[in-house]
């Protein structure tokens, strides 16, 4: 019987050990501190963006940006559809992020999929209050980055995005102004 019992205790000792793995645990005062300083992200944005070409007219998109916390909020999902303007049924742009910080690493990390089915590993900085610069290297050591600034006041979204062949020299390629619906 004894040894019964410790076997048992034993299981029940995994069991609750596996949970916290498992993540029945509560999050951090610093992980959700961290996570309030994305906050107003939160919400759904609509308005345009401008696809600028660098031999042809600009190309403009009907953009949506929905945006909100999951697990305790602990995440931030981001789904973000462009549209054609004239055309509501056709997407041009399709793209589906998941915004987290790391507390070991003491950064914020993303993680986004597009609908050709590719994927990005992207840095996240909060530069100051509802600023902040996100980006990740593509091919031959070239590099993407985008700011974004937010105004509560307006419930304005402007975002630039720049492409640079080497790190020093910058080329803006899509500039979003969207508007907070909710």
């Amino acid at each position: 019987m004894k040894n019964l019992l410790v076997v048992a205790a034993l299981f029940l000792g995994l069991a609750i050990g596996h949970g916290h793995a498992q993540g029945l645990g509560k999050a951090s005062d610093e992980l959700k501190q961290q996570m309030q300083k994305v906050a107003y992200l939160a919400g759904k944005w609509k308005g345009e963006a401008i696809a600028k070409q660098r031999n042809g007219p600009d190309t403009k998109i009907a953009q949506e940006e929905n945006i909100f916390y999951k697990l305790d909020n602990t995440i931030l999902v981001i789904e973000g559809t462009g549209r054609n303007p004239q055309n509501a049924n056709e997407i041009m742009f399709n793209a589906f992020a998941v915004l987290c910080y790391d507390e070991q690493a003491k950064e914020f990390k993303m993680t986004s999929h597009l609908k050709d089915g590719s994927k990005t590993d992207a840095y996240f900085k909060v530069v100051a209050e509802n600023n902040f610069v996100w980006g990740f290297d593509v091919q031959n050591n070239a590099k993407i980055r985008y700011e974004i600034k937010l105004d509560p006041k307006t419930k304005s979204w402007y975002e630039t995005g720049e492409y640079s062949p080497d790190d020093i020299n910058w080329y803006p390629f899509i500039e979003l102004k969207l508007t907070k619906l909710d």
